[in-house]
């Protein structure tokens, strides 16, 4: 990641790799460098398919960080909680969260329709009303 073509590259990786993880009986969703796997196995089977998919990416000359059995997980910018079957919008601790100046050289489009676009991603990573109301930008 980084550089110009890094997140081609990180999806081009993750499209050899997903079916080599085919046979481990789980769900499987990445995005660039960040993935998410959900299973509906005991803690143990589960770890023990934390480490097939550890040694599958070592096998392809590759490192990976797995926390296994969380019932709340935070993905790309979403918590997703299996207790309650929630979810909503995360952002790292201290994270400050920028868009693009009015004055940019974006086009006009892009600029006008921004605060839609944001209300858009609020309202579709909460999954109740009161999440969207706890989580608007003050």
């Amino acid at each position: 990641m980084g550089s110009f073509d890094g997140a081609e590259t990180c999806e081009l990786v993750g499209l050899y790799l997903l079916p080599q993880l085919q046979h481990l009986d789980i769900k499987v969703g990445l995005y660039r460098d960040d993935g998410l796997a959900v299973t509906n196995k005991s803690p143990q089977q589960t770890e023990n398919i934390k480490k097939q998919m550890c040694a599958i990416f070592k096998d392809n000359g590759l490192n990976i960080t797995i926390q296994a059995n969380q019932k709340i997980v935070d993905f790309l910018d979403v918590t997703f909680n299996l207790h309650t079957g929630l979810h909503k919008p995360y952002k790292k601790p201290n994270h400050r969260i920028t868009y693009i100046h009015i004055e940019s050289n974006h086009p006009p489009s892009i600029i006008k329709n921004l605060p839609q676009g944001i209300e858009k991603r609020v309202t579709n990573n909460s999954s109740t009303a009161k999440i969207f109301e706890d989580a608007a930008i003050p």
